[in-house]
């Protein structure tokens, strides 16, 4: 019997769906852009690790330098505050010693600021006459040139009594200290400051200050000395 190949099945060739082909054409191309851009990203990654590891290092440098730098300020402004305070010292003690000088060519105040206190009342008690009251305001008046209210009070008291007497003295006498308020040389004070300055308002404010910060100042005083004496060489 003769076969029909005309309907007989081709084992030979299978078919292929052109939808099929298109789709995995398109899953092709789009996984070598994705393959693509990863590898792109990975390098831009790189390139930012990069960066910011380069970045670190500037930054630690830069630290580095700040802190060398604020050393240095730190250094320099220490020295400025030594030399200051040394010069700040010298001049105060000049200062009062030229002041007291001619206070004792005038004869109303001490030629040197009392270092005790019992020479200070010995003092206060000499200035118990109108006379003696006067020539005292005279000479504050006088010589005691400085134009704010803080710098004459200071200059004034500094004229007459050192800080350890000071730190044994108080505005009203509180803890066992010698009242200022009711003394003859707080009184001449007032009258002269008034002179110069009309209001005496700040006065006893500044006086107050003044022996607030005399122990203090008499501290300093005794540790500079006791730093000037380390750093003399051996004789």
């Amino acid at each position: 019997m003769e076969s029909n190949s005309e309907f007989a099945p081709n084992v030979h060739s299978t078919p292929v769906c052109t939808g099929t082909l298109d789709f995995q054409k398109i899953v092709e191309e789009l996984n070598r852009k994705f393959d693509a851009m990863k590898a792109e990203l990975g390098r831009e990654n790189d390139a930012l690790r990069q960066k910011v590891a380069e970045l670190g290092r500037e930054n630690d440098a830069l630290r580095q330098k700040v802190a060398e730098l604020n050393s240095r300020v730190s250094a320099l402004e220490a020295a400025r505050e030594r030399e200051a305070e040394e010069g700040g010292e010298r001049g105060a003690v000049a200062a009062r010693e030229g002041l007291a000088e001619e206070a004792r060519v005038e004869g109303s105040l001490p030629d040197r600021p009392f270092t005790d206190l019992d020479g200070f009342l010995q003092f206060e008690r000499s200035l118990e006459t109108d006379a003696a009251l006067q020539n005292v305001i005279r000479t504050l008046g006088t010589k005691v040139t400085a134009q704010s209210t803080k710098e004459w009070v200071n200059t004034s008291w500094q004229l007459v009594l050192s800080d350890e007497v000071g730190s044994r003295c108080s505005w009203t006498g509180i803890r066992d200290k010698q009242c200022i308020r009711d003394l003859r040389i707080t009184l001449a004070m007032r009258r002269a400051f008034v002179e110069k300055f009309v209001d005496d308002d700040e006065f006893e404010e500044e006086t107050k200050a003044f022996f607030r910060s005399a122990q203090d100042r008499a501290k300093k005083k005794a540790q500079y000395a006791a730093r000037q004496n380390q750093d003399r060489p051996n004789e």
